[in-house]
């Protein structure tokens, strides 16, 4: 085994959903493995998303942020262009992108399913669609969706229903292509957390001897974002806490990286044992 094998220095990571939370884990993590790396996001105007882009660029590495909205071919086609103008090629796609709701499958209404699916499910279609041509002429390529352990055991049943509906989707979208696309050397793999903390919720001080990853500072919240966070406490895992931004980073530089070179159609349970 050699470290160098984790390393992606030379790489270039299209990053779904970088704006906050996971997904800003996600990307900074690429980014600090060596990787030049695109952010996306719907929301552009908060500046959050260009932060990100600018912390990225702070570690010497290239990095551009584009608004899209991946329910959208056409947007999605755009957002792959100027990635490709800018970095010439794509060697990892992350998927991280996702909207949530508070209603039950029964209490969800026509419109409002139709939406969170064409984001939780429809936009990582999309995108890896538009990305897997670039990747069979390249004849290489790492595809990392975030499904969820809500996609792999039914637990949202008073809420969220529609979430854990796609989110298994995802985990079958993700082993279909890894058998379509692996003959093509370009890997397949998912990860599924169970809770991760969230900017209003640091999950930092479960942890010691390490510094905070939080750099904004704490704001009101609403009952809605309390519930998505904490709704299944961290009593129901194992190691009794909530995983970083940190520590779903290092499953994602694991999965891009060359120390997964066999490692294909896979859901990675980063979970505390969750699933266990």
């Amino acid at each position: 085994m050699s470290l160098s094998e984790f390393s992606l220095k030379g790489k270039k990571a299209l990053v779904i959903g970088a704006r906050r939370n996971m997904g800003k884990g996600f990307a900074l993590g690429l980014a600090e493995a060596g990787a030049d790396v695109a952010v996306t996001d719907l929301n552009t105007e908060s500046g959050q998303l260009k932060a990100v882009s600018e912390e990225i660029k702070a570690m010497g590495r290239k990095s551009i942020c584009i608004k899209t909205d991946i329910s959208s071919q056409e947007d999605v086609r755009k957002m792959i262009d100027k990635v490709m103008q800018e970095f010439g090629g794509i060697d990892i796609l992350m998927n991280v992108a996702v909207m949530y709701h508070m209603k039950s499958v029964v209490d969800l209404d026509e419109e409002s399913w139709e939406k969170l699916s064409n984001v939780n499910l429809k936009g990582y279609w999309l995108t890896i669609q538009e990305v897997s041509p670039i990747m069979k002429k390249q004849g290489s390529g790492s595809i990392i969706n975030l499904t969820s352990r809500g996609g792999l055991k039914a637990h949202a049943d008073k809420a969220m229903g529609n979430y854990a509906i796609v989110k298994s989707g995802i985990a079958m979208m993700t082993r279909q292509y890894a058998r379509f696309l692996g003959p093509h050397n370009i890997r397949v793999n998912a990860i599924a957390p169970s809770l991760v903390e969230w900017e209003e919720f640091p999950g930092q001080e479960n942890l010691s001897n390490k510094e905070s990853s939080i750099q904004e500072p704490k704001k009101e919240i609403s009952e809605q974002e309390k519930f998505e966070a904490w709704s299944t406490g961290p009593e129901n895992i194992p190691l009794g806490r909530v995983a970083t931004f940190n520590e779903m980073a290092n499953a994602a530089v694991f999965l891009a990286s060359d120390a997964s070179s066999y490692v294909n159609g896979t859901i990675l349970n980063v979970d505390g044992g969750y699933m266990a």
